[in-house]
């Protein structure tokens, strides 16, 4: 379980898009959103775990439809960036009430953008296939079930006090901070986006 809490914690704290999109949505709809994005990142994390243990040599030999979850990712990318670059600013509370009542919006953006990343596939299938080759304990049966409980802690751990102490602190910036806050998330998803373009499977 230890290991699954330090991928759980690292994962998520070097997750940058990821991070960002938790933030600048909670800047504007409150602190579950934030929470919820992270939530939804961790589930896409979970299921790629699943393929990774039981079935990663059926889906590697089958790439040929891996573009179309790349492209796919690249729009939501890039719908995202647009969004965070023209939608901006301090929270406003009717915004918080609308979004409030469909939390599930948050959750898919941190589930989206996850699942439709295949390299997000391919190095956790990287990390747990040194894991069990450098430990022993890695090899037992029930060593999938402690490393997702882990992950799934070492997660909550990161986008816990990001949601409920950093949020808080960085929704007092001022309107310009804000700003820029939204602008260095459209480069940055817009980065991943032309990452993905490259990327060869």
């Amino acid at each position: 379980m230890l290991l699954g809490f330090i991928a759980g914690f690292l994962g998520s704290s070097l997750g940058w898009q990821i991070n960002l999109l938790a933030i600048q949505r909670g800047v504007r709809r409150g602190k579950l959103a934030a929470l919820l994005v992270g939530c939804g990142a961790v589930t896409a994390d979970l299921i790629f775990f699943w393929f990774a243990f039981t079935g990663a040599k059926t889906l590697i030999s089958h790439t040929e439809h891996w573009g179309w979850f790349r492209a796919a990712g690249i729009v939501l990318l890039l719908v995202l960036a647009a969004r965070a670059y023209f939608v901006h600013g301090r929270p406003r509370p009717r915004t918080q009430k609308v979004i409030a009542g469909n939390p599930t919006r948050n959750f898919l953006v941190g589930f989206l953008v996850v699942i439709f990343n295949p390299a997000v596939f391919l190095m956790w299938l990287g990390i747990l296939t040194f894991l069990i080759g450098h430990f022993p304990e890695a090899r037992r049966p029930a060593f999938k079930w402690c490393f997702c409980g882990g992950f799934i802690l070492g997660s909550l751990s990161w986008f816990g006090p990001l949601a409920f102490v950093l949020l808080a602190k960085i929704r007092e910036w001022d309107e310009a901070h804000l700003h820029t806050l939204s602008r260095l998330l459209a480069a940055v998803l817009v980065a991943v986006a032309f990452l993905l373009v490259l990327e060869k499977i």
